[in-house]
């Protein structure tokens, strides 16, 4: 899967599909859509990179996810692209039943690929503090 345009109503479509395979539990439909050699940066973590380690990086946070019974959202706040590069910044934040809201800032460097697809190059989140 990719991003076929990047604007504000598809980036939201895109949060809105992220979202929903990380509830279903598909870490590799969540990893379609970055980069082959794509980038991810998570606080406590060495950087990672490619679609297998994404892919694994997804798996076990879904597992992780699915243990506590966490419910995981996505908002956008601001995008914009020129050229063939695109950032999108957000904020998510996992409710976890009986315990603190964790958020986060996501921000991510999209590249369009040689067939004209929008797909993430970097994704880069820390945590924000509680609230």
């Amino acid at each position: 899967m990719a991003v076929t345009a990047f604007g504000a109503r598809e980036l939201e479509q895109f949060t809105r599909v992220f979202e929903e395979l990380f509830d279903a539990g598909e870490p590799e439909a969540m990893t379609s859509y970055y980069a082959g050699d794509g980038r991810l940066m998570a606080e406590g973590m060495e950087p990672i990179q490619g679609r297998a380690a994404i892919g694994q990086f997804w798996r076990m946070a879904i597992e992780r996810a699915a243990a506590a019974r966490a419910r995981r959202s996505i908002r956008l706040l601001e995008s914009s692209s020129s050229g063939d590069l695109g950032y999108a910044l957000c904020t998510v934040q996992v409710e976890i039943p009986g315990a603190t809201a964790i958020s986060v800032w996501d921000a991510t460097i999209w590249q369009r690929d040689s067939a004209g697809a929008w797909r993430i190059a970097v994704d880069i989140s820390t945590p924000l503090p509680p609230r």
